[in-house]
């Protein structure tokens, strides 16, 4: 009985390539293990690269104050209002270190997600806003003259305080609804929290507050004028009980960049080759979603199922 000799596969190191047992030579595969430490596999982040920055009527060039991502991941942008819809460019590098650039654009308070994996952030370029920033202005009108001298008490409400500033105003017999307002603008513009926010003016019997900065719109932002208690003045029909909202406050466009949950790989390849993923080490029961691309380092990017949560991921695939 003849015994078969096992037979020993070729390989040649130079070529990297082994024969088979037909007698053709194919192309050796590495098995490999890409691994992102819990450290560094954070979760996705709107604005871990650059925090929300105020658009303007120009387009802006910004080339410092970035953060990176710990490792070559897929960025995102975000709005802070509904409208913003220019495009925003990035430029840094790939995992090699060569330059590469992405265009997003963005989709008002919707993030939006790159397909490049970025290793540094070396230049953003955003667009021109949309909205004019508006300076909101809260108007109220002082009428009737004091019959009681003291104080008047003014009292405003706005989302910027805490609670509402109530403030004594200083009022003399007689004084009419001009004397009055210029109390309260003088009383209004000595007060600290309100001085932070608001700058106090007005002609005449008009109280006026102007917002320090653009703001999105503050409905509660309101004025009011009463009789003061104890030894309060009685300042007769001198009544505001609302102010009015004579200018809507509108806020900066403001754009965001972040990092997403797409990992960028190590290697090019020209097809899935990803034969398992690991969250946590526990191997994932969904497949990752897998780009890649033969030619540029960038494409090549991983998405497991599971949100990254600073927890170890662990990739097997062939190369």
């Amino acid at each position: 009985m003849e015994v078969m000799k096992s037979m020993r596969v070729g390989y040649n190191p130079k070529k990297g390539r082994i024969k088979t047992d037909s007698g053709i030579t194919i192309d050796r595969a590495f098995l490999a293990h890409y691994q992102v430490s819990a450290a560094n596999a954070v979760a996705a982040d709107s604005d871990g690269v650059l925090p929300l920055t105020n658009l303007s009527a120009a387009a802006q060039v910004l080339t410092s104050g970035f953060l990176n991502p710990a490792v070559p991941r897929n960025l995102q942008i975000d709005g802070n209002v509904s409208g913003i819809n220019g495009k925003v460019k990035i430029t840094g590098t790939n995992y090699a270190g060569k330059e590469i650039s992405e265009e997003i654009t963005a989709n008002g308070t919707t993030a939006v997600e790159g397909a490049l994996a970025f290793k540094t952030i070396t230049k953003i370029e955003l667009p021109v806003q949309v909205h004019t920033p508006v300076k909101q202005i809260e108007t109220a009108t002082a009428t009737g003259t004091v019959t009681t001298a003291g104080n008047a008490s003014v009292t405003v409400t706005s989302a910027l305080f805490d609670e509402a500033e109530v403030v004594a105003v200083p009022v003399a017999l007689n004084d009419d609804a001009a004397a009055i307002a210029l109390a309260i603008r003088t009383a209004l513009a000595a007060n600290n929290n309100i001085a932070a926010h608001f700058d106090v003016s007005g002609e005449d019997a008009a109280v006026i507050l102007t917002a320090k900065l653009p703001a999105a719109n503050d409905a509660t932002l309101n004025m009011s004028i009463a009789d003061g208690a104890g030894d309060g003045a009685s300042v007769g029909v001198t009544t505001a009980a609302s102010s009015a909202n004579t200018t809507a406050g509108v806020p900066y466009d403001q754009i965001s960049v972040g990092w997403g949950d797409k990992l960028g790989l190590p290697y090019t390849l020209p097809h899935n080759t990803v034969l398992a993923a690991y969250f946590d080490n526990i191997v994932e029961s969904t497949d990752p979603i897998v780009v890649t691309d033969a030619d540029e380092l960038e494409k090549n990017t991983v998405q497991l199922d599971s949100a990254l949560a600073g927890k170890v991921i662990d990739i097997y695939f062939i190369v």
